[in-house]
């Protein structure tokens, strides 16, 4: 299905080639077709933008007239089978350019997501971060999404690898932190104890930590030392984030029990 989208999706693309046709009226059917986006006659707006692109084979505006295709698809009508076959016929036009191309599989990733197709958003990310002269921080939210994909298909080792790579290349000490964090969770989902431990220590070490990552760390920790049965080395932990961590009542539920321990 997503196959036969596209190809009719990209057809307002191919069918264009050869048929050139007069320019006359192109900033009229680009205007009308913007303002019934901001009046929301998406239905017109929509076939507006439609009769751009098949009118307008080298238009200036083709990639805006796309864009709001896919907002229109994905956003108006929550459609985000559609609006992943309008990237993908986007991408097929604009692919040759590093820049738009980049973007334009990072948003394909995103709303494969959506939809919770996270082995299509993996070769997405994937083929996005291979191109060159991104930004630290678009490379570090793109990696940042990869990482929770491959999470979310279970594959634990290469998320771990993956939230590994961010926390040693990324200059953002917030989002070193949360690449920890996050890796250190990871760790304790495939019962990786020691390593979950030694992630968590670092993080607390650290400069610069956010609040709540800092208590949502030190919650998990005091969860590790409770397992091993240290529960005063737990409880000291979860002393210090007494009125930090977001569910305050659950940090004086666990020390309440703690203190019962030792």
């Amino acid at each position: 299905m997503k196959r036969f989208l596209i190809v009719i999706i990209a057809s307002l693309l191919l069918m264009a080639q050869g048929c050139d046709k007069p320019d006359d009226n192109r900033s009229e059917v680009i205007d009308k077709a913007r303002s019934n986006f901001i009046s929301s006659f998406y239905s017109d707006s929509e076939k507006g933008f439609e009769r751009y692109l098949q009118d307008n084979p080298q238009g200036e505006y083709r990639l805006e007239a796309w864009n709001y295709l896919v907002k229109i698809a994905a956003e108006v009508r929550h459609d985000s089978d559609r609006g992943a076959a309008i990237l993908e016929a986007m991408y097929l036009e604009f692919g040759h350019k590093p820049e738009e191309a980049s973007t334009l599989k990072r948003q394909l990733a995103e709303m494969y997501i959506r939809t919770g197709q996270y082995k299509a958003a993996v070769e997405a990310l994937e083929k996005s971060l291979e191109y060159a002269g991104q930004s630290q921080e678009r490379l570090d939210e793109s990696r940042t999404m990869l990482a929770e994909s491959f999470r979310k298909l279970r594959n634990y080792d290469l998320a771990i690898y993956t939230y590994n790579d961010i926390a040693k290349s990324t200059d953002n000490n917030v989002i070193k932190a949360r690449a920890l964090f996050e890796m250190a969770h990871t760790l304790t989902l495939i019962q990786a104890w020691e390593r979950a431990e030694s992630e968590l220590e670092k993080l607390l070490k650290m400069d610069g930590v956010p609040e709540d990552i800092h208590a949502e760390a030190a919650f998990m920790l005091a969860d590790i030392y409770e397992d091993r049965h240290e529960y005063k080395r737990a409880a000291e932990l979860l002393e210090q984030i007494a009125d930090t961590y977001p569910n305050p009542y659950a940090v004086r539920y666990k020390l309440d029990y703690l203190e019962k321990r030792f």
